[in-house]
C-alpha cells in the first residue's frame, strides 16, 4: 500500500463521473475544489461526480475545498488582448478603472499606493514580469519595468515582503465556506494565512457550522508568504494541517529558498502531529506531454522522503491533456521512493516526548508491532484523529483505520500510511475487535493466524479506550 496520498485537483479535464472514476483507480486519495476557478453550481456537481464515482468503486476518497484568498490581480486589457512590457520603460499600475494598454494597467488591491515606495519590487504573473517602484501619487503606482514581457488579463500581483492591511479571508471566500461545509467536504484550505489569527478565526467558523456528529472539516493552512514563514510555529500550533504552496511561496520569497522551506514545514508539521501536503509544479510537463522530466521525478521522490502527507496535482489533472497517465506516473514514482524509504528508515518517531497519552499509546503500538513481528496495525477511532496520530509517528507500519463514521473513513484517506473502513462498532471490546477483524478479513488485507496490533483512542462509554492489543486473527482471547 502506498503511504504517501495523492490529492488531485479537478477542472474542466477531469470533473465528470466517469473520469473521476478513472482517475481513482490510477491512483487518488482525493480531490481539490480550487474556488478560484469556476461557480459554486459547477462545483457541486463535481463533488456529486467525485461522490458518486468513489461509492461506485467501494474506496474512500477525501474532498478538500481550497479558498481562493485575496489574491491580488490586473484588471481588463483593451481588446482583451496581451501588451508587452519592454525592460526600462515606465509601466503604471493604477486604482482608477481604466482599460489597460502597454503604458498602464488597473489593479484590484485599492491599497496597492499605500503600502509600496520608491524602490519596492512588484512581481508579475507569478514573478514572470518584474518592476521597481519609481514614484507613487493617491491613485498610481509608477514603476520602471526591470523585467518585461508579455502581459495578458488578470494576472496575479506579489508584493514580496511587504506587509498587506487585508484579511486572509475575503468576502468571497466566507461565502464559499458557507457552501463548502453545507456540502459537508473534509477540508478548508486557507489561501495566503500570515499569522495564527488566521487560522484561529476560520477554525472558529468551521467549528460553528459544524454538522458531523463525530469531527469537523479539518483547517489547511497554506503557506505561501513570508510571513508565513515568520510565524510557521505559531500557523502551525493552530492549524489542523498545513500545505507547502510553492508557487507563490518561490515568488513571495527566492526560488532557491524553497526547498529549504519545504523540509523545514513538513519537519514542524509532522513533528507537531499536523498533516502536510506537498503542491504546485509537481508534473507540470505532463499537462502538455505524456511523460515528465527527470527532475520532476525527483522533485516527487525528494517530497515522500521529506515526510509529505500527499502531493498534490493542479492544474496536471485539472486542465491538462494526460490527467490519468499524470496520476499513474505519480503513483509509480511513489511506490519506487517508497520501496527505498522503508529499507533506510524501517522505523522512524520524529517527535520529542510530548506528555500526551495519544502519543505514548502510538509509539507502544509501534514498539508493539516490531516486537511481534508485524508490520500491520489496526486503530479504532471515532473522528480520525487517532489515526492521525498514529500516521504522524511515521512508523512505516500498514495502517488500517477502522471507524463507523463515514465521514470519517473519507477524511482518512488523505492521511499517510491509513488505509480506512467503515466497520459496525459493535458493543462489547471483545464484539467490537471481532468486527474489526471481519472488516479487515474481508477487504483482504489481514489472513486467518496472523498477528497484528489493534489499538484505539479515546472511545465514548466503550472497554476498548485508550489501549494497544496483540491480536491473532481468529483468536478468542486479545494478549494486552
Amino acid at each position: 500500500m502506498r503511504k504517501a496520498k495523492i490529492l488531485a485537483t479537478l477542472g474542466p479535464a477531469s470533473n465528470t463521473q466517469e473520469k473521476i472514476e478513472l482517475m481513482i483507480e490510477a491512483g487518488i486519495n482525493a480531490v481539490r475544489i480550487n474556488m478560484s476557478h469556476g461557480s459554486q453550481e459547477d462545483h457541486t456537481a463535481a463533488i456529486a461526480h467525485a461522490r458518486a464515482a468513489a461509492a461506485k468503486l467501494g474506496r474512500a476518497l477525501s474532498i478538500l475545498v481550497d479558498l481562493s484568498g485575496p489574491k491580488i490581480r490586473t484588471r481588463t486589457l483593451k481588446n482583451h488582448e496581451p501588451v508587452e512590457l519592454i525592460p526600462g520603460e515606465l509601466f503604471t499600475i493604477t486604482t482608477r478603472s481604466i482599460e489597460g494598454n502597454e503604458r498602464e494597467v488597473s489593479t484590484n488591491f485599492d491599497h496597492l499606493p499605500e503600502v509600496v515606495e520608491p524602490g519596492t519590487r512588484i512581481l508579475v504573473d507569478d514573478g514572470a514580469i518584474e518592476l521597481g517602484v519609481v514614484s507613487k501619487t493617491e491613485t498610481d503606482v509608477v514603476s520602471q519595468v526591470l523585467v518585461g514581457g508579455w502581459l495578458n488579463e488578470r494576472k496575479g500581483i506579489n508584493l514580496p515582503n511587504s506587509r498587506l492591511p487585508i484579511p486572509s479571508m475575503t468576502e468571497k471566500d466566507h461565502t464559499d465556506l458557507v457552501w463548502a461545509m453545507g456540502q459537508n467536504v473534509d477540508y478548508i484550505a486557507l489561501s495566503f494565512v500570515r499569522k495564527a489569527e488566521d487560522c484561529r478565526q476560520v477554525k472558529d467558523l468551521i467549528k460553528g457550522m459544524n454538522t458531523r456528529t463525530q469531527g469537523r472539516a479539518l483547517l489547511v493552512a497554506k503557506i505561501e508568504m513570508a510571513e508565513a514563514i515568520e510565524n510557521l510555529d505559531e500557523i502551525i500550533a493552530e492549524t489542523d494541517g498545513v500545505m507547502v504552496a510553492r508557487g507563490d511561496l518561490g515568488v513571495e520569497t527566492s526560488v532557491e529558498l524553497v526547498p529549504v522551506y519545504q523540509k523545514r514545514i513538513i519537519e514542524k508539521a509532522v513533528a507537531n502531529d499536523k498533516f502536510v501536503i506537498t503542491a504546485t509544479q509537481m508534473l507540470q510537463s505532463m499537462i502538455e506531454n505524456p511523460s515528465p522530466t527527470r527532475a520532476e521525478a525527483s522533485d516527487v521522490a525528494n517530497a515522500v522522503w521529506d515526510g509529505s502527507d500527499a502531493v498534490m496535482l493542479s492544474a496536471e489533472t485539472a486542465t491538462g491533456n494526460y490527467p490519468i497517465d499524470t496520476i499513474r506516473t505519480m503513483a509509480r514514482i511513489i511506490d519506487a521512493a517508497e520501496t527505498v524509504q522503508r529499507q533506510r528508515q524501517p522505523i522512524k518517531f520524529s517527535q520529542p516526548p510530548s506528555g500526551r497519552t495519544s502519543q505514548a499509546l502510538c509509539i507502544a503500538a509501534a514498539y508493539a508491532a516490531k516486537e511481534q513481528l508485524t508490520n500491520k496495525v489496526a486503530v479504532f477511532t471515532e473522528s480520525g484523529l487517532m489515526a492521525r496520530r498514529l500516521s504522524s509517528v511515521r512508523s512505516g507500519l500498514q495502517t488500517f483505520g477502522l471507524t463507523s463514521s463515514r465521514d470519517a473513513c473519507h477524511q482518512l484517506a488523505l492521511i499517510w500510511g491509513v488505509q480506512p473502513y467503515v466497520h459496525d462498532s459493535g458493543g462489547s471490546t471483545k464484539q467490537m475487535l471481532r468486527e474489526g477483524e471481519k472488516t479487515l478479513l474481508e477487504a483482504g488485507v489481514v489472513e486467518n493466524g496472523e498477528t497484528i496490533i489493534m489499538m484505539a483512542g479515546r472511545l465514548s462509554g466503550h472497554g476498548l479506550s485508550s489501549s494497544v492489543i496483540v491480536w491473532t486473527i481468529g483468536e478468542d482471547v486479545p494478549r494486552r
